[in-house]
């Protein structure tokens, strides 16, 4: 009787485990440590016509896009599964009622135990984690037009603009115009009133120099992408400019690697033109290269009779032809470009552009991204459709981007910050600050990170520097641990 009663116990067991495996098509979610970081992960079953289950879908805190799973299994009341090409492994055991899974999940070569619990309702995280920035306890989600306004408050956007940069370099490990690119070509200028930047983003762009200087000198060529080597030596240039106020080895290195990279018409090459507005244009890109010339100390004066001369006359001529131009957007550009390099137009030029940026001005006070070049002309055309489906085409609202580069362009040309078309776009900047401490940006390429509103943040920061509309002291954000920001989870 007795062994009776084990077998019965035994078998009912062994239902319930099938019936759990058959049961647990449904969102599961967790945390888990990455050494002292908590992620959340959620794995989502599904079942098959056929009454099989598969793990449809998985997704990681701070991972850059969902993750891949691998395989997926359950056995009995075991489950399996693997992320990532085994990067991430879980083990665990479906509990007696069903609602969770407990065992060990190994992500880098690290293990730490993991219970997932069945999801519902209002319990049920909303996927993908969608975060723009991330640094150890700082996290951005990613802008929208929904995040409510609020009286301007400046330390919150010097937050972003200090820690978005941080967390992008760390993370990502590259140097790219929308973030901390925009952080080496801008934040210099706002060193009198801020201090200096951070001396780490500079170390990291030498670093990148250096490892550019390594590769095979055949790998350098003309045809390569090149839109990484302008910005490592415009954002050194414009840091000796405003910083230090004297010509590093480092940035005639970079401006030296530069050139090399020139093409015959006089710019760079850029492989992924996909990314209006920075990284989409060679005409644009030409306007950093020409303001990385135009503010390395002495350099210019140094290269009178050398064989790069005819590169920088070559340089000059490109921009002055306007020809292949992103609309107004890069005659915008142009100006700023023009206000650092003595000589490259003549006043008249200049006074045309100050009226073209003049007459783009909204009624609000602000400046639309969206009026200052046809869909067609943004990148090489390809983000046409998605911006002539946008609702907004026909009178699209004024942005932080547009807003802070003109006014920084028309101050560059010698614009009063008094003028009244300046006091305007100030008013906006004022009254039109997020939550998260950004300006809001909507992305000419896909609704996704919005990397835009960085640029878009660090713009408006310098134009109202520029315009005195910035308190006289504020105080940096500590990186290394800085607080959890406003816009965070």
């Amino acid at each position: 009787m007795k062994r009776l009663m084990l077998q019965l116990g035994a078998l009912a067991l062994l239902f319930a485990g099938v019936l759990h495996a058959q049961d647990i098509a449904a969102n599961w979610q967790g945390t888990f440590h990455a050494g002292s970081e908590p992620r959340r992960i959620v794995l989502q079953i599904a079942k098959g016509e056929s009454g099989t289950l598969a793990a449809t879908a998985c997704f990681i805190e701070f991972l850059h896009d969902p993750a891949k799973v691998d395989s997926f299994g359950v056995h009995g009341s075991s489950v399996q599964f693997k992320v990532n090409d085994g990067k991430g492994a879980f083990d665990g055991k479906i509990a007696a009622d069903g609602n969770s899974i407990s065992g060990t999940w190994a992500w880098n070569q690290e293990s730490v135990p993991l219970e997932l619990r069945r999801a519902a309702g209002d319990t049920a995280w909303s996927t993908p984690f969608n975060y723009q920035y991330h640094m150890k306890n700082v996290t951005y989600l990613r802008p929208s037009p929904q995040e409510p306004k609020i009286p301007f408050t400046p330390k919150l956007a010097l937050d972003y603009m200090e820690q978005g940069a941080a967390a992008w370099t760390g993370d990502w490990q590259c140097v790219a115009c929308h973030t901390n690119g925009s952080y080496m070509v801008v934040r210099p200028l706002m060193t009198e009133q801020l201090g200096p930047p951070q001396k780490e983003l500079r170390a990291f762009f030498i670093s990148t120099l250096q490892a550019e200087m390594a590769e095979d000198p055949k790998d350098l060529r003309p045809e390569l992408d090149s839109t990484q080597a302008v910005y490592v030596a415009a954002g050194l240039a414009i840091w000796d400019s405003h910083v230090t106020h004297r010509l590093s080895p480092e940035t005639a290195q970079a401006l030296d690697m530069m050139f090399k990279l020139q093409r015959a018409d006089g710019d760079w090459t850029i492989s992924d033109d996909n990314n209006p507005p920075l990284e989409s244009n060679r005409y644009q890109l030409a306007t950093v290269a020409a303001r990385a010339i135009g503010n390395a100390p002495g350099w210019l004066a140094q290269q009178k009779g050398a064989p790069v001369e005819a590169k920088i006359n070559l340089l000059e001529n490109y921009l002055r032809a306007e020809r292949k131009v992103q609309g107004d957007y890069d005659r915008t550009d142009l100006l700023w470009a023009a206000a650092e390099l003595p000589g490259l137009l003549d006043p008249n030029r200049k006074q045309q552009l100050v009226e073209m940026i003049s007459a783009h001005q909204r009624p609000d006070g602000g400046w639309s991204i969206r009026t200052f070049a046809k869909p067609e002309e943004w990148g090489k055309g390809n983000r046409a459709e998605k911006l002539r489906a946008e609702l907004e085409l026909a009178d699209p609202p004024s942005d932080g981007h547009m807003t802070g580069l003109a006014i920084i362009a028309l101050r560059k040309a010698g614009v009063p910050a008094s003028d009244p078309r300046l006091q305007r776009g100030v008013s906006w900047l004022l009254t039109n600050q997020r939550s998260s401490g950004r300006w809001w940006t909507r992305s000419l390429n896909r609704d996704g990170w919005q990397f835009i509103s960085y640029s878009g943040t660090v713009y408006p920061l310098l134009a109202l520097s520029m315009c005195g509309a910035l308190p006289p002291t504020i105080q940096l954000p500590a990186i290394a641990g800085a607080p959890t920001a406003s816009g965070a989870r």
